[in-house]
């Protein structure tokens, strides 16, 4: 049965030992919970199996100024981030590309999820501030601003097994203007990196929405 459970994790040792971490705390994700206009379905649904993800929990680190002004280039910039973000995960068979061995395509799919956890992870931040940070100070977090992706690297160092549980961190790497840099990592449970990602997002200016998309019918 598929879980979002902290006591999963709780009672691996390694997992316990960061998880009792008090500068994190264990958040909500939208993993194993189906949106009404399927958004994401990837993760709400599709992954969310006893065949692939069958455990799963997030947790960000507390925000503060601190990582804000060691991030961020733009003068003036005095608002909280959330910096970091990671997530806990168990996989299984499902999630294979070789015997025991997880897809490069799943890899990338996990470490994509992961950051855009972080970015969103501020945006709702904001939308809870009394007093928000604007566009021209912390893009990140600025109010009705979009947020894009303009490129996304993955460099895959070793084998991801399955059937192991995975560390997955993001954290921002850089925020200068309106471009964002955030890294990602996939570990084990020796701290050792099986997987990395290098991620650049673009802040559209406030009241730049994202055009719809247009769904043509298929002609014969």
């Amino acid at each position: 049965m598929v879980t979002t459970d902290p006591a999963y994790f709780e009672a691996i040792p390694w997992c316990a030992t960061l998880l009792a971490d008090s500068e994190y705390i264990v958040v909500p994700s939208r993993f194993g919970r189906p949106n009404k206009d399927k958004r994401g379905e990837l993760f709400t649904r599709t992954l969310a199996t006893d065949n692939t993800i069958t455990a799963c929990i997030y947790q960000s680190r507390r925000p503060n100024h601190n990582d804000c002004a060691n991030s961020c280039t733009n003068s003036g910039s005095s608002h909280p981030i959330v910096s970091e973000a990671r997530a806990f995960l168990n996989t299984a068979s499902g999630v294979n590309g070789f015997p025991g061995i997880a897809h490069g395509g799943f890899v990338a799919s996990i470490i994509d999820e992961i950051m855009s956890f972080l970015i969103n992870s501020n945006k709702q931040m904001t939308e809870a501030a009394v007093d928000p940070p604007t566009a021209s100070s912390v893009p990140v977090t600025a109010p009705g601003s979009s947020v894009v992706t303009v490129e996304l690297t993955i460099k895959y160092r070793r084998p991801v097994q399955t059937g192991d549980v995975l560390l997955l961190r993001t954290w921002i790497e850089k925020i200068k203007g309106r471009k964002i840099i955030v890294k990602a990592t996939v570990e084990d449970s020796e701290k050792q990196i099986l997987a990395e990602g290098l991620r650049f997002f673009i802040s559209l200016k406030a009241g730049v929405k994202i055009p719809p998309v247009k769904r043509n019918s298929a002609k014969i």
